[in-house]
């Protein structure tokens, strides 16, 4: 009797540029190795800062420093891998229909949603009608339900499903920059607080070379400042523009083509965020 041949999971026959792992339960997009290289940049100076800086301030000041700064990387890393290897909203194609093989298919119509008249076009691609707000990402070549952007930062889309843990990624990580920041200056003048009690009577000169010595000293700080203010300014002010997209209720891509959803919806999108 012939074996019957294995049955294919919907992931092995896929229709589109996503690249699946851990047997079809992670889903990232094409361009999933700047994800990791964005959690390098994440996993690089957390080590330098846990070893070379948070120790020495956590003994000099408080322990609550150690804990904080071993609490933040790893929330951060989570919000990372769950927004770059979680399904951002992937609608699944459909086989197109005799209307569309006649080339009679209508190319846009018009629905009714809240109480609005939206217009949804076709998909030659999926074979839908693209639901409102959903686009068909070029990079993954696949429809996304409320579509955002493609992030090469994250090395997917960001859509409807993962849009909330985006958020608290870029959030998260902007607290920490800060936090990472502070306590790499604040060890600067424990520092030279520790050099002056051991320096004697305080003058001009000394004060000077014992600033000279703290930088001397601080070199793993100083580096850490240098790195976190360049990426404070990119990461806080991406958490800004998506804070103002959520309170205006709109998509990156939205703003971009200037296609507001309807003000008389925020209420509602405000609460759907939120509870989701």
């Amino acid at each position: 009797m012939a074996k019957e041949p294995r049955r294919l999971r919907v992931y092995e026959q896929w229709q589109g540029n996503e690249r699946f792992f851990c047997w079809g339960r992670c889903v990232t997009g094409p361009s999933w190795k700047s994800g990791m290289g964005t959690l390098f940049l994440l996993i690089a100076p957390t080590a330098v800062f846990l070893v070379m800086v948070a120790p020495y301030m956590a003994a000099k000041v408080t322990p609550a420093i150690l804990v904080i700064s071993c609490i933040f990387p790893v929330f951060c890393a989570s919000m990372l891998l769950l927004t770059s290897c979680r399904d951002p909203g992937i609608l699944p194609r459909q086989e197109p229909d005799e209307e569309w093989l006649q080339g009679r298919k209508p190319r846009a119509r018009d629905v009714a949603v809240n109480g609005h008249r939206v217009t949804v076009r076709y998909n030659d691609t999926c074979h839908f009608y693209q639901p409102p707000r959903a686009h068909h990402c070029s990079v993954n070549d696949n429809c996304i339900e409320r579509f955002d952007h493609h992030c090469p930062w994250v090395g997917t889309t960001i859509g409807k499903r993962n849009y909330r843990t985006f958020l608290m990624f870029i959030y998260s990580t902007s607290l920490y920059i800060a936090w990472t920041f502070g306590v790499c200056l604040g060890s600067l003048f424990v520092k030279h607080k520790e050099l002056m009690q051991s320096a004697g009577p305080p003058s001009d000169n000394i004060m000077n070379n014992l600033w000279l010595q703290t930088l001397g000293q601080s070199g793993a700080a100083i580096a850490l400042m240098i790195f976190t203010f360049i990426f404070f300014w990119f990461v806080c002010g991406l958490s800004g523009f998506h804070t103002w997209l959520v309170a205006t209720n709109q998509t990156t891509y939205e703003n971009f083509r200037c296609d507001s959803w309807p003000d008389t919806d925020l209420a509602l999108h405000q609460v759907e965020l939120a509870c989701y």
